[in-house]
C-alpha cells in the first residue's frame, strides 16, 4: 500500500501576481492562523503542502502541451485544448487561459514553500526533521522555480513569502533565478540522507539528480564547462549508487504491476497518486484529479470496427499525436522501446461480435485482430492479409508526404501511461504514479556531459542504456561509437527514452533546436515558429494588475 503526502491545499495568495479576484482580499481560505505553523503538526503540514503544486504538473493535461506540443515529437489531435500553445498561432498570447492557470499554481506553490521556508529551521523540531524538512522544500523550490523561469524567462523571482496585496512586479534574471536554484540544491544535498525515495519524498539522491539536469541545462545556455563536469559528476554518483537498474524490458517498466515510483528500480523520484480519489487532491478541478496522464494520447478506437470502449483500451481524449519524426526515431527490428511506447495492434473487443456481422471485414470476430497501424507504407502482401479481416492504418493512410496529419484522431499511439487497472472505463485518474526522474536520465545526462571532454566515457554510458533497451541478441547493433556521437544523437536519444515525459520543449530550448527542429519535423507549426517562442507570453491578467507596467511589460514578440 502506497504512503502518500497527504499535501494540505494551503490559501498563501500570490497577491500582485495574479489579478483574479479570490487572490485580491486577504481571507485565511484555510480557516488557519499563524499560530498552527508554529506547532509540529502545523509545521509538517506546511512542508507537506510544498509539495502540493507537482501534482499540478505531473500527470495532467496541460504541462503535456507546454513540453511536449509545439515540438519535433508531438503535434495537436482531434480534440486538443491548447491549439494556440500547440501551432503557435497568432493568438498564442497573455490571453492564454491554460499559461494563466499556470502561472498562478507555479507562484503559488513558490509561496507556499517561501512561507515555509521562513518557519524553517524550527525549535520545536529535533536537528534531524529541521534538516530533512528545510532539505525537502528548498529542493521544491528550485523546482518550481526552474519551471517558472525557464517557461517564461526574467520574471519574479520571490524568495520570501507573499501575505499582503502587492502592486508591483521586478524582473530578476534568469541567472539570478539559478543562483538560488543552485543554493537550494546545494543545501538539500546537505541536509538530506542517500535513499531512494520510497514514500515520494525528497531524497539526497533526488536533489543530486534534479541538480545534474539543472547544471546541464544552464551549461547548454552558457557552454560553462564546470557546469558540465558537474552534471557528469552528480549523474554517475547516482548511477553507481546501486540504488537503481535499468529495466530488462522497457515495456516493463511502464506495467502497472510496476507503476508505484518506490519500488520502481529505474525511478528516482514521483510524484505519487493512488486509486483512492479523495486522496489524489482537487487544486484544480480544470487539471483534474489523479494522474490523468492516460487518457491524452489515446486515438478515438471505440468507433472503429468491432471495437467498443474499455477499461483495458482506455478512454480516447485524442489531445496529442506522435509526429513521423519521432515514430522515425525508432528502429523497431533492434530496439524494444518502439513497441514498448507505442500501441500498433487492437483487438476486436465488440462483446458477441461474430464473422460476417462487421461492415466491410467479414472474416473479423470477438478477439480477432481489429486494426493494425504501420509506421511504414503497407506492402502489396501486408494489404492482401489484412483483406475482409482488419482494418490497416500505414504511413500514407495517416501521414502526408510533408509529416502533416491525413487523421487527426486514428494514429499510432502512446501506450506508456496506459492505465488497464482503473475501475471504469471512463475513470478519469489513474494511480499511475507520475515518473518525475529516471535512472536513464542520469545516463544520457553524463553521456552529454561528457561529449566533449571525455567522448569515450561519454559513449560508454549512452551504450550501456542502449544496451538495455536492445532486442535481446541485438546489443551490438544498438551500440554506437565516438564518431556517432553529437548533440543531435543525444536528442533522438532523449527522444526515444523521455518521449511523453515532459523534457522536450525543454530540451531543444536549452539546445538552442527549438526553432530549428520544429521547422524541419512539425508541419502543422513550422510556419509560426520564431525565436519569440523560446519564451512564453506573460499572463494578461498579471499585466493589468500591477501598477508599474512601463517597468514590467510582456515578453518580447507577444501582443
Amino acid at each position: 500500500m502506497k504512503t502518500k503526502i497527504l499535501g494540505l491545499c494551503m490559501a498563501f495568495s500570490l497577491v500582485g501576481l495574479t489579478s483574479c479576484e479570490d487572490y485580491l482580499s486577504e481571507v485565511n481560505k484555510s480557516g488557519l492562523n499563524d499560530t498552527f505553523y508554529d506547532t509540529e503538526a502545523g509545521l509538517t503540514a506546511i512542508v507537506n503542502a510544498s509539495y502540493s503544486g507537482t501534482r499540478l504538473w505531473y500527470g495532467k493535461e496541460f504541462p503535456s502541451a507546454f513540453a511536449e506540443t509545439g515540438t519535433d515529437l508531438f503535434v495537436r489531435g482531434g480534440d486538443n485544448k491548447a491549439n494556440q500553445i500547440s501551432d503557435y498561432t497568432v493568438d498564442l498570447n497573455g490571453a492564454q487561459t491554460n499559461l494563466k492557470d499556470y502561472w498562478a499554481h507555479l507562484y503559488k506553490a513558490l509561496n507556499t514553500c517561501n512561507t515555509a521556508l521562513q518557519k524553517l529551521p524550527s525549535p520545536i523540531l529535533s536537528e534531524s526533521l529541521n534538516k530533512s524538512y528545510e532539505g525537502e522544500v528548498r529542493f521544491l523550490r528550485a523546482h518550481y522555480l526552474w519551471l517558472i523561469t525557464e517557461t517564461w524567462g526574467d520574471v519574479v523571482l520571490l524568495t520570501e513569502p507573499t501575505a499582503d496585496v502587492v502592486t508591483t512586479a521586478k524582473r530578476s534574471s534568469v541567472e539570478e533565478f539559478y543562483k538560488v536554484i543552485f543554493d537550494d540544491l546545494n543545501i538539500a544535498i546537505s541536509n538530506l540522507a542517500p535513499a531512494k525515495s520510497s514514500n515520494g519524498r525528497i531524497t539526497q539522491d533526488v536533489a543530486k539528480a534534479f541538480k545534474a539536469r539543472m547544471c546541464l541545462t544552464r551549461a547548454s545556455a552558457t557552454n560553462n564547462a564546470a557546469l558540465y563536469a558537474e552534471a557528469a559528476t552528480l549523474a554517475k554518483e547516482v548511477i553507481a549508487s546501486g540504488r537503481y537498474t535499468l529495466f530488462s524490458d522497457f515495456k516493463s517498466l511502464w506495467d502497472m504491476k510496476n507503476s508505484e515510483g518506490g519500488s520502481n528500480s529505474e525511478v528516482v523520484y514521483y510524484v505519487n497518486y493512488t486509486n483512492d480519489d479523495t486522496m489524489n487532491g482537487d487544486y484544480d478541478p480544470a487539471a483534474g484529479k489523479g494522474n490523468n496522464s492516460h487518457l491524452h494520447y489515446i486515438m478515438v478506437y471505440d468507433k472503429q470496427p468491432g471495437m467498443e470502449r474499455s477499461v483495458a483500451y482506455g478512454r480516447p481524449y485524442q489531445r496529442y499525436v506522435p509526429t513521423l519524426r519521432l515514430l522515425d526515431l525508432f528502429d523497431e527490428k533492434i530496439d524494444q522501446r518502439y513497441h514498448g511506447t507505442f500501441q500498433t495492434v487492437w483487438k476486436a473487443n465488440m462483446a458477441n461480435l461474430k464473422p460476417g456481422t462487421v461492415n466491410g471485414y467479414a472474416k473479423m470476430a470477438f478477439g480477432d485482430t481489429s486494426m493494425v497501424f504501420l509506421k511504414s507504407v503497407a506492402t502489396p502482401g501486408q494489404i492482401a492479409n489484412a483483406a475482409d479481416r482488419y482494418k490497416l492504418y500505414d504511413r500514407n493512410i495517416m501521414y502526408k508526404a510533408d509529416g502533416t496529419l491525413q487523421t487527426r484522431s486514428q494514429f499510432i499511439q502512446m501506450s506508456k501511461f496506459m492505465d488497464p487497472t482503473r475501475l471504469t472505463a471512463n475513470q478519469e485518474w489513474s494511480s499511475r504514479d507520475g515518473f518525475v526522474i529516471r535512472i536513464a536520465e542520469m545516463y544520457l545526462i553524463a553521456a552529454e556531459a561528457l561529449m566533449s571532454t571525455s567522448p569515450a566515457e561519454a559513449v560508454t554510458y549512452m551504450n550501456d542504456l542502449r544496451k538495455k533497451r536492445a532486442i535481446p541478441g541485438k546489443e551490438a547493433e544498438m551500440e554506437i561509437a565516438v564518431k556517432d556521437l553529437n548533440i543531435d544523437f543525444i536528442l533522438e536519444e532523449r527522444g526515444r527514452e523521455l518521449a511523453g515525459e515532459l523534457f522536450r520543449w525543454y530540451d531543444l530550448k536549452r539546445t538552442n533546436k527549438l526553432v530549428s527542429y520544429v521547422q524541419k519535423y512539425n508541419a502543422d507549426a513550422k510556419a509560426n515558429i520564431k525565436e519569440t517562442h523560446m519564451l512564453r507570453p506573460i499572463p494578461q491578467v498579471q499585466l493589468d494588475a500591477i501598477t508599474n507596467k512601463d517597468e514590467f511589460k510582456q515578453n518580447p514578440g507577444y501582443n
